[in-house]
């Protein structure tokens, strides 16, 4: 019977997780980053010599492998690099159910799930070509290995434990938090079985095995002469021990506000949830739950005081133990008050209907959620953001239909010129050229004008008149971002 109980469940959830990652896929436009991944994803598809091209900017190419093989088979480019993610979330999704299970209960497995799926702080990056849903995919499974392996250690953990954690560190750097974070799982090793001393050294050997081949299929990356990159885009974000000795404080207050308040935005008081079993669990000393605590607190507290540059999307690798930990508030709450079941249930469904509204704003007028406003501005509002991108794409397919043509972009990296040169791969009939900065019309679009038809594309100057002399300029389309005030401007340069 348990086994029907849970065919059906995963019978429910598995469409529910694809109708809330797939409707209205585009709704959300392309963004800065995704452009420079779905970028590079084709670069590396059709040039095996660029298969580490992310390399160039410090960033570790697994996600943009996996992407560059989706684009084999889904046409547009986007899609095929946001469904990278869309699956790395269904990973998620079975890891969350299979750790909450291992370690609380069926129920706390179910609801966790559940939670993943329609909490919009997951939602939103299940649905984003970025390398973050990948990463707490691998974290997620690198917690129930080392979970298994506390409990009884095996070598078959051990490898799958090494191979999970690597493939994280080809990700992105924050998968080391869980190597760091390996000997805390022996907060459920049993101490109290005959021969302790022998499991124990039977697990620090595996351990070992487990970190040896993480480093090992991390290291793997030193084939490219550019592996020293990560280190230097690394250190654009964190701060040097040395650095942090000097100064300890330094970004510590305005990190842990903006994590704080990005965490209410995206959750409302359904947080406190989460709050609830860390208080019950230490104060009664529950091991499992500190041991979740842990997984929460240290990766929090040390981006806190480490990080220079902070985004929501950096709490995303742990926030999946942040929901076991809601689902079991909810469960406790639920136990403990059995004669009132019909009020916690009440106050429970008051608790979720904030997020839940912000998931369904996500999926049908995302400028419209209550999201983190860091988040807001970055993907729908401000100048990352891609609106007009999908329409100045049209206009310039039907151009490019029967003649030749120039594009320029105010822009060498970055949505411009990638999120236009994505679509137009391999075209003979398109020129696209990125400039920087951009003080006025440069001479070599000027003499494009002469012969063929050119357009010049501006993102970030929201002038009405972009440059000093707007005589070769002829505005084609205006484009709003979001509910913001930015704007994306296509003109045809016309020739003096």
């Amino acid at each position: 019977m348990p086994y029907v109980k849970r065919f059906k469940f995963f019978a429910f959830i598995l469409p529910l997780y694809f109708f809330t990652r797939l409707v209205n896929f585009l709704i959300i436009p392309i963004f800065t980053d995704e452009a420079i991944y779905s970028y590079w994803a084709q670069v590396a598809l059709h040039d095996p010599a660029n298969r580490f091209i992310s390399l160039e900017d410090g960033k570790q190419p697994l996600f943009i492998w996996f992407a560059a093989f989706s684009q084999k088979f889904i046409a547009d480019p986007l899609i095929a690099t946001r469904i990278v993610s869309v699956f790395a979330g269904l990973g998620t999704t079975l890891g969350i159910y299979l750790l909450a299970k291992e370690l609380l209960s069926e129920r706390v497995a179910r609801i966790s799930a559940l939670l993943y799926i329609v909490l919009p702080f997951a939602l939103l990056y299940d649905r984003l070509a970025l390398f973050d849903s990948l990463l707490t995919m691998f974290c997620v499974w690198a917690i129930l290995f080392s979970v298994k392996m506390a409990k009884n250690p095996r070598l078959d953990l051990a490898l799958l434990n090494g191979i999970t954690l690597g493939l994280g560190l080809i990700t992105k750097s924050s998968a080391i938090f869980f190597l760091y974070l390996l000997p805390f799982s022996l907060l459920l090793f049993d101490f109290k079985k005959v021969q302790f001393i022998r499991r124990l050294t039977k697990w620090a050997s595996l351990s070992f095995i487990t970190v040896v081949l993480a480093q090992v299929i991390y290291n793997s990356l030193r084939v490219s002469p550019l592996f020293y990159m990560i280190d230097r885009k690394n250190h654009e974000f964190i701060r040097t021990f040395s650095e942090v000795a000097k100064n300890p404080l330094q970004h510590f207050s305005g990190n842990f506000d903006s994590m704080i308040t990005w965490s209410i935005q995206y959750n409302g008081p359904l947080i406190i949830l989460a709050l609830l079993p860390v208080a019950i669990g230490f104060i009664k000393k529950e091991k499992k739950i500190i041991l979740l605590s842990i997984y929460i607190l240290a990766p929090f507290f040390i981006t806190a005081v480490f990080n220079k540059v902070l985004y929501p999307r950096f709490a995303l690798f742990y926030f999946p133990v942040v929901i076991i930990l809601i689902a079991y508030g909810a469960v406790y709450l639920l136990d403990l008050f059995t004669k009132r079941r019909s009020v916690i249930w009440l106050l429970l469904l008051f608790l979720i209907a904030y997020p839940l509204f912000s998931s369904l704003k996500l999926l049908t007028d995302p400028p419209g959620a209550n999201i983190a406003s860091a988040d807001k501005n970055q993907y729908l509002n401000d100048w990352p953001a891609g609106s007009g991108v999908s329409p100045v794409v049209d206009i310039l397919k039907k151009q490019t239909a029967h003649q030749k043509v120039y594009v320029g972009t105010e822009g060498t990296f970055g949505l411009l010129p990638f999120a236009l040169q994505i679509y137009f791969y391999g075209n003979p009939n398109i020129e696209i050229v990125g400039y920087w900065p951009v003080g006025d019309i440069p001479k070599q679009t000027l003499e494009s004008a002469k012969t063929k038809k050119t357009f010049f594309v501006f993102n970030e100057n929201q002038k009405e008149s972009p440059v000093p002399d707007t005589s070769s300029l002829k505005l084609i389309g205006k484009f709003q971002k979001g509910s913001g005030n930015s704007f994306m401007r296509l003109y045809e340069v016309v020739p003096r």
